[in-house]
């Protein structure tokens, strides 16, 4: 574990999904200022934000939205990435965390993907002391919540 700066691999990631953003003209919005500092593993924090912005941008309707939002107090990081994309339903999202599940409807036949990303979310929450959850409704988008719980960086 070293020392990271949470917002900047945030920064990094909507710069990775960026170019497809722009083709979709979706508009990527990082809130907040300041460092979020923590001891963690960088790869494994790229991982999670990703996963979570990949997905952000392959779900959402074309001219649409994603906001990355990160807080930080004495005991967790949450990191909070929400999109006004094509949304599910409660029982659809209840399974999304699970190894290999995708959810496979009219609006997702055409996107590519191997149903892990959610669940190695999932995993690599855990292993920092939180977890992931989700709020999603049809046609309106999702949100989505990890909550980590890494030792704070001095």
């Amino acid at each position: 574990l070293v020392s990271v700066d949470i917002r900047e691999i945030a920064r990094v990631a909507l710069d990775t999904v960026r170019p497809e953003a722009t083709k979709r003209g979706l508009t990527l919005e990082l809130h907040g200022e300041g460092g979020v500092p923590a001891l963690a593993d960088r790869n494994e924090i790229e991982i999670i934000f990703n996963n979570l912005l990949s997905n952000a941008v392959k779900y959402n309707r074309d001219g649409g939205r994603v906001d990355v939002r990160l807080s930080l107090d004495d005991a967790k990081v949450t990191i909070a990435v929400s999109d006004t994309g094509i949304g599910l339903a409660a029982d659809e999202a209840a399974k999304l965390f699970r190894d290999f599940v995708r959810i496979k409807t009219d609006q997702t036949s055409h996107i590519t993907g191997t149903g892990l990303g959610l669940s190695l979310v999932k995993k690599l929450a855990l292993m920092y002391g939180g977890d992931v959850s989700v709020e999603s409704e049809p046609d309106r988008g999702s949100a989505f919540t990890v909550v980590l719980r890494p030792i704070p960086a001095e």
